[in-house]
């Protein structure tokens, strides 16, 4: 359900709580967007897999080691838990934190599409973007404002998505 609804610059803007990362969020839909496609993002969102959560926690953690390694380990002192190659995946849920819950309209109504925006301990000035499309994760990296519905490239080295295992 979505509380405090109203109209901002983009379309219908809100709340919702998720029970997953334990916290309320901010959800935009597009004006373009029906209510339909929307609460079913909401519900994919809602009932994310346990699968969908560690591989978001795991690029959550390949990102952020990326950036302890670029700052040459100055980065790991700011972390609420010390971040290493042997961090369990889901302890990442520690140092980020959804803010909004983005659905543009979609290409195709027939697949799931949504942006969800983090801040994140290792990237404050960027945060973080996930890009889910059906029940993949397309992109995670710094936010960028791409899409769901963008073509990702499996050699991107800046989605950290593509330095996971599966």
């Amino acid at each position: 359900m979505i509380t405090d609804i109203k109209q901002g610059c983009y379309g219908i803007e809100g709340k919702i709580y998720s029970e997953i990362f334990n916290t309320e969020i901010e959800v935009s839909i597009y004006d373009e967007v029906s209510i339909e496609y929307a609460q079913k993002c909401i519900e994919h969102f809602r009932n994310l897999s346990p699968e969908m959560l560690e591989t978001i926690c795991k690029g959550a953690k390949a990102y952020c080691l990326d950036l302890i390694d670029i700052t040459g380990g100055e980065l790991a002192e700011d972390l609420t838990i010390p971040v290493t190659a042997e961090t369990p995946p889901l302890e990442m849920l520690k140092c980020f934190r959804l803010q909004m819950l983005v659905i543009e309209e979609p290409e195709d109504e027939n697949k799931i599409g949504y942006q969800l925006c983090c801040c994140c301990e290792w990237e404050i000035e960027h945060g973080m973007e996930i890009d889910i499309l059906d029940d993949k994760v397309v992109y995670l990296s710094l936010f960028n404002g791409y899409s769901p519905w963008l073509e990702y490239e499996d050699d991107d080295d800046e989605n950290y998505i593509n330095r996971i295992e599966a």
